[in-house]
């Protein structure tokens, strides 16, 4: 505003004074000879040049203005939506890392193994735990797989707590249920926004929700239900409304149908839950608005006649990752009425229009022009200012650190938080690579996923089940978890990994395991069963080990608490005389008892208890139950035992001194006649060979063959006494050496046979070497005389792994046999082939039958004629 005209630049010229403005007589004079149109045309030339510049001075700088100011609305749009996104993908983040640990958790596996209701309470208390700690979910709900309800966390007035079992819903109709019923190991299921319906009433005040859902499995890997929480919305929708753009505009959030979840007023939102509602849609108010939403890009700046918009479609299935299963998605909408920018344009206008109203004016309004236009440009710069100040003041009061890369992976921004954490200024971060907050020895590897990711990036978290660490400064490393959240493309690719410190969460679920493990120890796998009781006729169980409600078959530890300590005594005598017992000496140890379960069942007990007094001075019994109902059975049966047990001795004796006899007399009656016909035959032979034709040397010569069969024979069948009747001596045996010696035993008999013998080496057990030693020389002499009709003999040993079992194999290529004669072929004296073709008696296979059995152990083989056979055999 100029106080008073005066030129501008009298200010600038020295010895101005306003006396020299007023026209003395002579200026008169000479005016007086001027003609007017000469005048008029000199002015004009003057004045019209000027005033052109002046115009088109103002419409240079209104243009100008005008860009600026729709380029600057835009950009807070931009940033708006933007910001809003990246608040929702982050809470939608922790919310998935919450649902995995929760699905993960070791007392969620235990229950779904034993559906015991002790480890269904441990879970209980557990969940609640978690509700109270996180506060951010209306329901922590588990459901079996038909979609039925099985255990519930209501979150009521400020606080957590376990629905009833009879208040227990069905929801297996429920579109969201099925939903997650279908899904496979680790996929999570992300509901649309709603409003929480109780017995098909909406909730009042009304409360949004989101439910998300994931299978849970036994230790078996079997399906057994799906675990849903329900998150409380409301916090996500007030962050986003947190986000305020610049004055005028409005941020909305709007479903897949274009219903505002988030919208221009409270009496607008969730049209699709309210019928009186259900016209208040986005495509109803704004349809040119709404057609460009679901027919263009992810996101997108819209300019259209009802005012300028940007946006952005969020959909957890595609940022998070392929695992997350969700309905279609939302859509965060950044809106500015024309109306706003209409006045915005107004007010540029009237300021540049008064600029230029006199030419006596011009350089006075080209001041105030310039004036404007720097006031304005400050203003944007401050608005600039103002929106980075938020966006960084939301980065420094993150509890999470906030890092942003570029295309070649160095750091663009670094939080207050990650610059706690890693220990790092702003200055010795900002230009480095991201690899030097990872530990060195992960950063070439890191150097690899870090290009690969850029080259195909994609929204999505790490570290939930992996084991992911930062660097400190110091050197020091600390567990991580870590979203990722790409923008742009090409060079101008940025990534954004909002870092979370697990270390605390890691130690207190460490300390929580070892706390219950402790717990679990002292109470639940206890072998005794271990109480606390009050005393007197109707005195009651006021605790109780799951071992104790097993002892007394009670179905449930709510109906074993429900019985009277009375009701669990076959003699009520008894049971008043143990309890004047303990209240006398104040304790007794090992006191045998009869008892009686919740099925009639009477056993012995052997009971310890001391007596107790509370705060308030009342008495009760803490105790141990043990079941001796076993022993009293032992001790009654021992008797009988020790009586068998000798008579069983006794025989085993006559057995071993006959079987001793047998071998005796087959060892020497049968051998001495066997002699007699070999040496006389042999002694026919060269003696009297001339005196007999040629049938009668071929009958000795079968007779002296016969007997040395039947001595042959004889050798077997003592082979398979001495082995059946040997005491195991188990050490370690290097089965490899042993097959190695039994063949180069082989080829030393017949050295000029060239069998191929592949031993897998360094193959060690636990058995009897000397057994051992005769089942191979059978196995590898039965492989040795199979192939001797082949050109190209091989024999190969080894082990394989069938079922987790270590299975060893002889595998030969000879003449192999008919898989139906198998079941025979361990039986003594089975043959499959000729005495003339392959010589033998019969017995070998049995007596590895037998070594292998001793072994604890089993035999099987697996042969086709003409190609071979394989003996496997375990130990």
């Amino acid at each position: 505003m100029i106080d008073q005209p005066q030129s501008p630049a009298s200010a600038d010229v020295p010895g101005w004074q306003p006396e020299r403005m007023a026209l003395t007589s002579e200026d008169l004079k000479a005016a007086a000879g001027v003609k007017p149109a000469a005048l008029l045309r000199r002015s004009l030339l003057v004045f019209l040049p000027v005033c052109a510049i002046v115009v088109l001075a103002m419409l240079v700088l209104y243009r100008v203005q005008y860009q600026a100011t729709h380029l600057e609305l835009k950009a807070a749009e931009r940033q708006a939506v933007e910001l809003a996104a990246a608040t929702s993908m982050a809470e939608l983040e922790s919310l998935r890392s919450d649902l995995l640990y929760l699905a993960h958790s070791v007392l969620l596996t235990r229950w779904l193994d034993s559906d015991k209701p002790s480890d269904r309470a441990v879970l209980a208390r557990d969940l609640l735990n978690f509700s109270r700690q996180r506060a951010l979910y209306d329901q922590v709900r588990v459901f079996d797989t038909d979609g039925r309800e099985t255990l519930r966390i209501n979150w009521n007035n400020g606080r957590p707590g376990l629905v009833d079992a009879d208040q227990l819903q069905d929801k297996s109709a429920r579109y969201y249920i099925q939903a997650m019923l279908a899904l496979g190991h680790d996929q999570v299921f992300v509901s649309p926004f709603d409003l929480n319906v109780e017995h098909g009433i909406i909730e009042q005040p009304l409360k949004p929700v989101v439910r998300l859902g994931t299978p849970v499995y036994d230790s078996g890997g079997h399906k057994r239900g799906i675990l849903v929480l329900n998150y409380l919305a409301q916090r996500l929708l007030d962050s986003i409304s947190g986000v305020s753009p610049r004055t005028g505009s409005m941020l909305w959030l709007v479903n897949e149908d274009g219903y505002w979840l988030r919208g221009p007023a409270r009496d607008m939102e969730w049209g699709f839950m309210f019928r009186q509602r259900s016209h208040q849609r986005l495509g109803e108010v704004y349809p040119v608005m709404w057609r460009a939403i679901t027919e263009g890009p992810a996101k997108a700046q819209v300019e259209i006649e009802a005012g300028s918009f940007s946006y952005v479609r969020l959909s957890p299935q595609t940022l998070f990752s392929s695992s997350t299963i969700a309905e279609p998605g939302w859509t965060l909408v950044c809106f500015t009425p024309s109306a706003v920018v209409a006045a915005q344009d107004a007010q540029l206008a009237r300021g540049l229009g008064g600029a230029g109203g006199a030419f006596i004016l011009l350089f006075a309004g080209i001041s105030g022009a310039m004036g404007y236009q720097s006031l304005r440009r400050r203003q944007a710069d401050e608005h600039v200012r103002a929106s980075e100040a938020r966006f960084r003041q939301l980065l420094a009061s993150a509890p999470d650190a906030i890092i942003c890369v570029d295309a070649d992976g160095r750091i663009l921004l670094f939080n207050d938080t990650a610059e706690r954490w890693f220990g790092y200024s702003r200055d010795e971060l900002l230009g480095q690579a991201i690899e030097r907050l990872i530990p060195e020895s992960g950063r070439a590897r890191h150097v690899a996923q870090r290009e690969g990711y850029m080259a195909a990036p994609r929204a999505r978290p790490m570290g939930v089940d992996l084991e992911i660490f930062g660097r400190r400064k110091d050197g020091s490393r600390f567990p991580l978890e870590i979203s990722l959240s790409p923008q742009g493309s090409g060079k101008n690719l940025q990534v954004t990994a909002i870092v979370r410190d697990i270390s605390a969460h890691r130690q207190a679920e460490q300390a929580r395991k070892e706390a219950q493990e402790r717990y679990r120890q002292l109470m639940y796998n206890l072998p005794v069963g271990v109480y606390r009781n009050t005393p007197g006729p109707q005195g009651r169980f006021i605790e109780a080990n799951p071992a104790l409600v097993e002892m007394f078959e009670a179905g449930s530890m709510e109906e074993f608490l429900g019985r009277t300590v009375s009701a669990l005594y076959p003699d009520p005598q008894q049971r008043r005389a143990f309890s004047d017992k303990v209240l006398k000496n104040g304790a007794v140890s090992g006191e045998e008892v009869q008892l009686v379960t919740l099925k009639g069942r009477v056993f012995w007990a052997s009971i310890s208890a001391v007596r107790r007094t509370d705060d308030s001075g009342e008495i009760y019994f803490d105790g141990i139950v043990e079941d001796i109902s076993a022993r009293k059975e032992q001790e009654r049966r021992i008797d009988e035992l020790n009586h068998a047990l000798g008579r069983r001795a006794a025989e085993l004796e006559v057995a071993n001194r006959e079987l001793e006899t047998f071998s005796y007399s087959v060892s020497h009656d049968l051998r001495a006649p066997l002699r007699a016909l070999d040496g006389f035959s042999q002694v026919l032979i060269e003696d009297y060979a001339d005196k007999l034709d040629a049938d009668g040397v071929g009958y000795l010569e079968r007779l002296r063959n016969a007997s040395r069969r039947m001595g042959l024979l004889i050798d077997d069948i003592l082979k398979l006494s001495r082995v059946t009747r040997s005491e195991l001596q188990p050490d370690g045996v290097k089965l490899s050496e042993l097959v190695r010696s039994v063949a180069d035993e082989l080829q030393e008999r017949e050295p000029q046979r060239h069998v191929d013998v592949a031993i897998e080496p360094g193959l060690t057990v636990r058995g009897d070497a000397r057994l051992l030693r005769v089942a191979l020389d059978n196995l590898l002499g039965n492989a040795w005389k199979f192939t001797a009709k082949r050109d190209r003999a091989r024999i190969e040993f080894g082990r394989a792994q069938q079922s987790g079992e270590s299975v060893y194999f002889v595998r030969d290529n000879g003449v192999g046999f008919d898989m139906k004669y198998a079941e025979k072929l361990f039986g003594a004296f089975q043959r499959l082939h000729a005495a003339d073709e392959f010589p033998g008696t019969g017995i070998g296979l049995a007596t590895v039958q037998r070594v292998i059995h001793k072994h604890g152990g089993r035999i099987w083989v697996d042969a086709t004629p003409g190609e071979g056979a394989v003996f496997y055999f375990t130990l």
